[in-house]
């Protein structure tokens, strides 16, 4: 009877960063740059979720979060329309009762604001950090420098978005307001019934995000970067540093860098962490190659859809479904809204050759938390919502400067864990 093989000795690296979306990817980069050996762990490799499957749009211009005032009763017209975007996944909703109560008090006049300026200070950040990463690792191709498109179908939805426009101007975005034929001049194969539109000029495009992750991963590895294709079960101190276990070995790391999305309060529990984070399920449909059917992101905003141009076809993506972490995908949600991506592009191929759902995870006030767990060389990038893409490459930078000890280019405060347990 043979005895059986003694466990592998972990493998030891300065830092272990669970998550190999955009937001992980861009911290191990910049860990890299210091010298820091990174081991990479992730169950399903590089853009595995939703650094995969996004609209492709990097927000430079983006600065209303989700919450904002009367998005009760808002939301409620939502959940009676079957084509808006919000969706409850009811088998699990008691989940999320208490979270929904907190996303609808930082819809508060009074907090609205700190939380516009906050999301404004990192999403303007993102296009420099874009384009510096998209330079270094030889994918700048894939960036496509073609602003995002926000079109209307009501007079009045766009009427009552002068209040965001107003705070665009205030921050100093920069976009355009257009008329029927200005919209038509920039996309020809819009709709008839888009009279109305704003273009914010600066925001950029990714024509393959799945295949830019993969890109930053492979220049990781070859830069020395450990790939560890598993699912971490558990964080543990040990030895003055921690144990990472997972279901193809275990890892020993000096620092933890937590960018696992909607996974990540499970394995930050034990430190008596619990992130304000839910899955809240985007989806997408593939529709095949059309050239210059549409040439960038483009909102409808009623709808809440995006249409964009990508590298293997045009990508519709839409819905907010809040649910949780195991359920099975409802894509009758976004297959529904097929035709309405037609009227958005009418010259849209007949029929999706692909769908996708992904987990996105979401915060009460759309602000992402990047902080270091409490007497413990554990950090946390996480609940970037709708803008990962967007606030990736700033989060990585961002992450790495709060472990060096160094000023951070953009004050952390807004974006700290403990925001949730002040009064």
């Amino acid at each position: 009877m043979t005895s059986p093989l003694p466990p592998k000795p972990p493998r030891v690296t300065d830092v272990a960063v669970i998550g190999s979306g955009i937001v992980g990817l861009s911290a191990a980069h910049h860990l890299l740059d210091r010298g820091l050996s990174c081991t990479l762990i992730d169950a399903k490799g590089p853009a595995g979720e939703t650094s995969f499957g996004n609209a492709g749009s990097i927000s430079v211009g983006n600065v209303l979060p989700q919450s904002t005032p009367g998005i009760a009763w808002k939301a409620l017209r939502m959940l009676a329309n079957p084509l808006a975007p919000l969706k409850l996944d009811w088998g699990v909703s008691p989940g999320y009762a208490r979270w929904l109560l907190q996303f609808i008090g930082q819809g508060r006049h009074a907090r609205v604001l700190p939380i516009v300026d906050a999301l404004g200070a990192i999403n303007a950040a993102s296009r420099g950090a874009w384009l510096d990463i998209g330079e270094r690792i030889g994918a700048g191709d894939l960036i496509a420098h073609t602003g995002y498109l926000h079109v209307y179908s009501e007079e009045a939805t766009f009427a009552r978005g002068e209040w965001e426009r107003q705070l665009m101007r205030r921050r100093g975005v920069a976009f355009d307001v257009l008329d029927a034929q200005q919209l038509r001049e920039l996309e020809p194969g819009i709709g008839a019934g888009f009279q109305r539109a704003v273009f914010q000029r600066d925001s950029l495009a990714m024509r393959d995000p799945g295949d830019f992750c993969r890109r930053l991963f492979n220049h990781l590895s070859a830069r020395g970067a450990a790939p560890l294709i598993a699912t971490v079960s558990e964080i543990r101190r040990e030895g003055g540093g921690y144990r990472v276990t997972t279901d193809h070995g275990a890892v020993h790391a000096g620092r933890v860098v937590v960018a696992a999305g909607a996974w990540s309060n499970r394995l930050l529990a034990p430190f008596g962490v619990k992130l304000p984070v839910i899955p809240a399920r985007g989806y997408h449909l593939m529709y095949p190659q059309a050239e210059a059917l549409v040439k960038r992101p483009t909102l409808w905003a009623e709808r809440y859809m995006v249409v964009s141009p990508m590298q293997a076809g045009i990508r519709m993506t839409s819905i907010k479904e809040l649910t949780a972490l195991g359920r099975d995908p409802h894509y009758h949600l976004i297959r529904r809204l097929d035709p309405e991506a037609h009227k958005l592009f009418p010259a849209l191929s007949d029929k999706p050759v692909a769908e996708w759902a992904g987990m996105r995870p979401c915060t009460p006030d759309s602000l992402p938390i990047i902080d270091r767990v409490p007497d413990q060389d554990i950090y946390v990038a996480t609940g970037h919502g709708h803008l990962g893409l967007t606030q990736g490459p700033v989060t990585g930078r961002l992450i790495d400067q709060m472990m060096a000890g160094e000023a951070t280019d953009i004050p952390l405060a807004p974006y700290r864990l403990s925001r949730f347990t002040q009064p």
